[in-house]
């Protein structure tokens, strides 16, 4: 097993700029409409469309659904075709779903002219400045790109050029994963104002472009601060009691430095938090210990624990125009550093602090333990698994890293595939740093995961609900082959089933065999599931493709709001999971 450590300080200065690209989705972002005579000025071969579905392998296979619904309307475009918008000036955070054919790409252009390159990488096993998410030649920090004919998810927040700065790319998010981050373009910039969309070769579609354009204003302001310092121990105090004050006193500063001297403490602030520009206010403190904040006595961040990284706790509120009382309360523990911060963004507005810098010190840099694939062959972590959603963690997971960049995770006492994803392998830090309390693993690529059930169970009833586990399963245990891949053996109702996974074509091939009476396979549960052609279908609105012989015979059944796709566990089922 090869490990790699890198301390990553993780400056909180330049951070301020990017929480607005985490947390903003599409909230407070405008749409611009993707369809003919919508928002943009189109040039060349487009179509508009309602959907569009291309084929994994096949370069001209396109088809498309006459548009129904403006609002939801795709860009379906070919080489040459260029579609083009004036957003305005001023720094510009930019979301957009596009989808190419094999082959296939594209150019985002910013203003300035600095081109995001979209192609066909997902295959490349080198990476270079020709991968998808590369902009002005240089090359991203991993592959994240998806097959073609799935949709795929860009994310930019960029800063224009100024007289005495360069360009920057603050933050470049392909299929979750952060490929550029705080990176200057050297280039000069061109006198290009606007945003375009140009196909470059093949077929290229787009939908849900939103934007939204920042500034530097401050609309929220605090006013008439009072502060007061309670003596604390390292439990939460059941009353804050006058004779446990230190100090009270009015302030006109955030900070934590009112505690300094004591091992711990509890600070409570009060003032007035005064809007000039009603909208919806993302709020995030960062800070050591706990903290907990209410606005018009409302709370909106409870009493909670943060972790050693000083990570952004944040809170959405809307707030209308005027002054708004709010009390902020911070408990600082003897063996944690102190540290106190608020940030504020809104609509147009790049998050600003509310604090004194000083309050919130750089943290102590916490190193990330890499699990590679270097090594010619399979790497397997046993861990817990810690899914969103779920209140318990996964105990009995196996996660099989391989040379090939193609990476899964198996919970072995449900027998099921939970997670599956491309790029790096494996952050262990939650396991082996210090302590390692959480026993956490987590992919370090763009993860698509799965219902987390049982794969296979006896279904008498067509009708019935697929179980979540099954208490009669039995894990056997696994053997290796040559390259490392392990075949797992579990038994059910007296018969053995084998499982083995293996990187295939790009993506992921998995074998199960045995014969269970009345026993099935369920190969993908989803939303929705769509035959693109005989024995492929794709799922969750062509977020990843399943392949199986076209000669089987297999059953989409439709329980729960769910569909899902089954084949009978009577000798050997073989499916292809491909992203």
């Amino acid at each position: 097993m090869k490990i790699r450590i890198a301390y990553q300080a993780g400056c909180l200065l330049l951070a301020v700029g990017f929480a607005f690209s985490v947390h903003a989705q599409k909230n407070g972002m405008t749409q611009l409409p993707t369809h003919e005579g919508g928002a943009f000025q189109l040039t060349g071969s487009w179509k508009s469309a309602q959907a569009v579905t291309m084929h994994p392998d096949k370069k001209d296979f396109v088809k498309t659904t006459a548009l129904a619904d403006k609002a939801t309307g795709i860009l379906v475009g070919s080489s040459s075709a260029k579609a083009t918008t004036e957003l305005g000036t001023g720094d510009v955070v930019l979301q957009l779903d596009f989808m190419l054919s094999p082959a296939g790409s594209a150019v985002v252009k910013l203003p300035g002219g600095y081109d995001i390159q979209l192609s066909d990488s997902w295959k490349n096993a080198k990476l270079d400045g020709s991968a998808s998410g590369s902009i002005a030649g240089l090359m991203p920090l991993q592959n994240a790109s998806k097959a073609p004919g799935l949709w795929q998810q860009l994310l930019v927040q960029f800063k224009r050029p100024t007289k005495t700065s360069a360009a920057q790319i603050e933050k470049l998010t392909l299929n979750g994963s952060v490929i550029q981050e705080n990176t200057f373009l050297s280039a000069a910039p061109s006198a290009q104002s606007s945003i375009a969309l140009e196909v470059t070769s093949g077929n290229v579609a787009f939908k849900n472009v939103y934007y939204q354009l920042l500034n530097d204003t401050h609309p929220l302001t605090l006013k008439n601060l009072t502060y007061t310092l309670y003596k604390a121990g390292n439990d939460r105090p059941k009353a804050l009691l006058s004779e446990n004050i230190l100090k009270k006193d009015t302030t006109s500063i955030l900070t934590r430095e009112w505690g300094m001297g004591n091992n711990s403490f509890y600070l409570v602030y009060e003032g007035n938090m005064d809007v000039a520009q009603e909208g919806d206010y993302l709020i995030q403190l960062v800070y050591m210990s706990n903290a907990s904040l209410a606005i018009d006595g409302k709370q909106v961040l409870p009493y909670q624990w943060n972790d050693f990284q000083q990570n952004y706790v944040p809170a959405t509120v809307h707030l209308t125009k005027g002054s708004h009382p709010f009390r902020l309360d911070f408990h600082k523990f003897t063996w944690r550093r102190p540290a106190l911060g608020m940030m504020v963004s809104t609509q147009g507005v790049r998050p600003y602090p509310l604090h004194v810098l000083s309050s919130v010190p750089e943290p102590q840099p916490i190193p990330t333990i890499e699990v590679t694939t270097t090594g010619g062959k399979a790497e397997l972590v046993r861990s817990f698994i810690q899914r969103q959603g779920e209140k318990n963690k996964r105990t009995h997971c196996l996660s099989v890293g391989t040379p090939e960049g193609v990476h899964y995770t198996l919970d072995l006492n449900w027998g099921s595939l939970l997670q599956f994803w491309k790029g790096p392998f494996a952050n262990v830090t939650e396991m082996w740093y210090e302590r390692g309390e959480p026993q956490i693993l987590s992919p370090m690529g763009t993860t698509t995961t799965t219902k987390g059930q049982v794969d296979w169970a006896v279904l008498t009833d067509m009708n019935a609900a697929w179980p979540d586990s099954l208490s009669q399963l039995t894990y056997k245990g696994y053997r290796l082959s040559p390259d490392g891949v392990p075949t797992t053996t579990y038994r059910l109702n007296n018969a053995d089933i084998t499982d083995e996974i293996t990187p295939d074509n790009g993506g992921l091939t998995r074998t199960i065999n045995g014969n269970l009476p009345n026993g099935y396979v369920r190969l993908v549960s989803g939303n929705s599931i769509s035959q693109l052609e005989k024995g492929l279908y794709e799922v969750n609105g062509q977020s990843y493709f399943v392949r199986i012989d076209p000669k089987s015979k297999p059953v989409v059944r439709n329980v729960g709001g769910q569909q899902e796709l089954l084949l009978p566990l009577n000798g050997t089922v073989r499916y292809s999971l491909i992203w």
